[in-house]
């Protein structure tokens, strides 16, 4: 990620959250300035002084009196954060507020609840004296505050995604997406299940920045361990089969302009699942009878009035071939082939290096990125032949 971040703290959610906050955002590469409430009382410089938000922000602190109309339109996002009644006061009236306006920024403000107290600011009124495209993160979940009790604020991860989305560009706005992800899960008996190495990592990379693009996202995933990318255009359908993921995709794909089936799905699964676990006993080999799994692809590019539709070609051996007979045989779009042989292409890694088959183009390889980086690329070539 890339961009200019202002946040400007204030209180004891400062001592936590707030830098937290700072370290998250700049993880994500963001370039982030803090301006610190000081004032007599519960500021943030009095939990957090001036020095250390400028070592965890890696530049020197604003003061907010210097805050003009010049020093907002150096950021591409003003995050105030949380909105105490000091931070209201300052940003509600008199020249901040004109600077801010006058700048044209949009802001992300996160408005605390503190249990049994009034809010500082009325949340409508509030926004309405924001910018264009400023966003309202109102409670949420309890944050402690130690011997100063707890305040509700939104989660992390959450703010996180807000950031990203109002800092990216909303090109998929309107569309709405399905993307299948992870592996499947194909049950022996109550203990044991047939699955493959595939994490979800490339499938989650497509569906959020999808959904940070504008899409609304329909993300149909396999079991996996990597948490579920939180934003509010994106709805998770969790399943554990084929014959679950194949349900749900025939299910929705009527609803959505675009398809992409990113998920590893097992091409077999056991012809009978035990009720009781299989018992080893005096046995020296198992032998599994195996069926053949819906083919969810291929089913889909056989509809009429299919969505655009997009599919993964993961191939150990002549890598090219293989996914150009996948691409006419399922009738798809677009096909992303990759080598699971090379270094930082197969599973479980946070790399990938894909190389983009259509029928009517020559093939696009595109270097070797971070899956966020190649989920970027992948979904930009979709929208250029969407």
């Amino acid at each position: 990620m890339a961009g200019r971040i202002l946040i400007i703290p204030d209180g004891p959610a400062s001592l936590l959250y707030a830098t937290e906050l700072v370290e998250r955002l700049r993880r994500r590469k963001y370039s982030v300035q803090v301006a610190p409430t000081a004032y007599d009382g519960p500021s943030a410089t009095a939990f957090v002084s001036e020095l250390a938000w400028a070592a965890l922000s890696g530049h020197p602190c604003r003061a907010i009196e210097a805050l003009d109309e010049a020093a907002f339109r150096e950021q591409d996002l003003i995050l105030l954060g949380p909105v105490s009644p000091a931070v209201h006061s300052v940003f509600c009236r008199g020249k901040a507020l004109a600077a801010l306006q006058g700048a044209n920024r949009p802001v992300l403000a996160l408005l605390p609840q503190v249990p049994g107290e009034p809010l500082p600011a009325s949340p409508q009124d509030f926004l309405s004296l924001m910018p264009p495209g400023s966003v309202l993160m109102q409670g949420g979940i309890p944050h402690s505050l130690g011997a100063l009790g707890q305040v509700l604020l939104p989660a992390l991860e959450e703010v996180l995604g807000q950031v990203d989305r109002l800092l990216t560009r909303q090109d998929y706005e309107g569309l709405r997406v399905l993307v299948t992800a992870g592996p499947t899960a194909e049950d022996l008996d109550p203990v044991r299940f047939l699955t493959n190495r595939s994490t979800g990592k490339m499938g989650f990379a497509l569906a959020r920045d999808a959904a940070l693009r504008g899409a609304q996202v329909l993300l149909v995933h396999g079991p996996v361990s990597l948490p579920v990318p939180r934003l509010p255009n994106l709805t998770p359908i969790p399943v554990r089969s084929a014959q679950e993921m194949h349900r749900e995709v025939m299910k929705h794909w009527q609803e959505v302009r675009l398809a992409i089936l990113a998920a590893a799905v097992a091409d077999f699964q056991p012809l009978h699942c035990a009720e009781t676990k299989i018992k080893k006993g005096e046995a020296q080999e198992l032998f599994l009878p195996l069926k053949r799994t819906p083919d969810i692809l291929a089913d889909l590019g056989a509809r009429e009035k299919r969505p655009f539709l997009v599919g993964f070609a993961a191939e150990s051996d002549d890598v090219e071939a293989n996914a150009q007979l996948k691409l006419r045989k399922k009738h798809c779009d677009l096909i992303c082939a990759n080598d699971i042989r090379k270094p930082g292409c197969g599973f479980a890694t946070d790399t990938n290096q894909v190389t983009l088959l259509a029928p009517d183009a020559p093939p696009l390889a595109l270097p070797l990125k971070e899956k966020s980086e190649v989920a970027h690329a992948i979904l930009s070539e979709i929208l250029q032949r969407l």
